[in-house]
């Protein structure tokens, strides 16, 4: 006995080993819902037809049983199956995921906020330090330049003080030269007061003359 697909209205010979096109196809109308589905008019039919039997067999004090084996043929795949039972478990309202989404966002904002105001206190603390640093460098390079326009100025008067004590000391010199070569020209003479040397005179001179000029 080979057994119909309520959906596809395929028949099989097992449906364990069938495998659904899942395109509704009515068995009984040929339209494009189950075959055990209530918009099929065979069905509504046969629904119909039951009911009346029904209601027939109620109004009679004794039912006729054979009666009602001999008209009615009960087949499984003319009616839907039963509704599956209701779950025990609450159903989960979106909303509420929703909102747990919305509280876990938050939260990931609130930690990557916490993160970014730790980073920001290092980044001012690493500024302190960097502006404290800065300001004790340029006291040192103020101190440097300072020292060097101090020692320049020491330099500058150790010159005028070097220029001035040769300047003496050469007025001195040529001075110091000039009376000792007075006192040599008087002692270049014999007793009669001849010059023992006539050139020495003009040498002497002509030293003093190359010496101012060295000067």
């Amino acid at each position: 006995i080979k057994e119909t697909c309520r959906t596809c209205g395929e028949q099989v010979d097992d449906m364990k080993n069938h495998t659904c096109s899942k395109i509704e196809k009515c068995i009984h109308c040929d339209q494009n819902h189950k075959s055990s589905s209530l918009k099929c008019p065979v069905v509504k039919s046969v629904h119909a037809e039951l009911t009346r039997k029904i209601l027939q067999l109620n109004n009679h004090s004794t039912p006729d049983t054979n009666l009602m084996n001999k008209n009615i043929i009960f087949n499984s795949t003319n009616f839907p199956p039963s509704p599956p039972p209701k779950s025990s478990t609450l159903s989960i309202n979106p909303m509420m995921v929703k909102l747990d989404e919305l509280i876990n966002k938050l939260s990931e904002v609130k930690n990557h906020l916490t993160n970014l105001e730790a980073n920001h206190d290092k980044f001012e603390q690493f500024i302190l330090e960097k502006n404290c640093n800065d300001e004790i460098v340029t006291k040192k390079i103020n101190d440097i330049s300072n020292n060097h326009m101090d020692l320049k100025k020491n330099g500058v008067q150790q010159s005028l003080y070097i220029d001035r004590h040769e300047n003496l000391f050469c007025k001195l010199l040529i001075s110091m030269f000039e009376d000792l070569f007075s006192f040599i020209v008087a002692q270049n003479c014999d007793k009669r007061g001849n010059p023992l040397d006539a050139d020495l005179k003009c040498k002497l001179n002509r030293y003093l003359v190359q010496m101012k000029k060295a000067i």
